[in-house]
């Protein structure tokens, strides 16, 4: 997918990104995840299901963590040099979009896995499952969250600009839960890549967040 207006150098370097992320989402390293190409074949079966949610999972978290800490960026205007603002609101909502969608994708493939035996109703009902209920549940409310943010993005020339930043207002929640959900409940969050992937995004959108409170604050302070 390509962004006119967007430096091909920069849609490159999201397009590596993206690639290292679904390396180390696999295999927990990128040395790893290139001497597994050549033992794909020796992948069982009855793991396929597991290791597809662990990938979607991490996927999912590293796009919407990067809609979050783009948006933040969008606000504070730091990515005006980079490109028109047109190209960064489609990179921002696609962000999203392939967030939920990795998301749901995450969710269905658990129905596969024969170790927990989750059902629908695990899945959808928050604090329905009996694996770690708490923490599912924060995945759930923020699935729910994802999709009424993606719905109201797409329909805010219908709904009006101001109802549209209120409800938009959402994604920080959607984030702190996914956060909580991803650390509660993911069974690589121990490893040192997870933390750092954790930590990062929860840094760089406390630091834009705060950057735009400056910017408010002193814009009117001014006035």
């Amino acid at each position: 997918m390509r962004y006119r207006g967007l430096p091909r150098r920069l849609q490159a370097l999201l397009w590596v990104a993206f690639v290292a992320l679904l390396g180390i989402a696999f295999y927990g390293s990128l040395p790893a995840a290139v001497a597994a190409i050549f033992h794909l074949a020796d992948v069982a079966p009855e793991k396929i299901p597991w290791m597809a949610s662990r990938i979607t999972a991490f996927l999912a978290y590293g796009a919407l963590a990067a809609s979050s800490i783009y948006g933040l960026a969008m606000t504070t205007k730091t990515l005006d040099i980079f490109a028109r603002r047109t190209v960064t609101d489609r990179l921002h909502e696609d962000l999203s979009f392939w967030g939920l969608l990795l998301g749901a994708t995450h969710a269905v493939a658990l129905m596969f896995d024969d170790y927990i035996q989750f059902t629908w109703t695990s899945i959808l009902v928050p604090f329905a499952a009996s694996y770690r209920p708490d923490a599912l549940a924060w995945g759930i409310f923020a699935l729910y969250l994802l999709i009424i943010l993606v719905v109201t993005s797409k329909a805010r020339r219908f709904i009006g600009l101001r109802l549209w930043r209120a409800i938009h207002l959402l994604a920080f929640v959607a984030f702190a839960l996914l956060t909580a959900h991803g650390l509660a409940a993911g069974t690589d969050s121990g490893t040192i890549w997870a933390r750092l992937l954790y930590i990062g995004s929860v840094t760089l959108v406390v630091f834009f967040f705060a950057v735009r409170v400056l910017q408010k604050l002193t814009g009117a302070a001014r006035r």
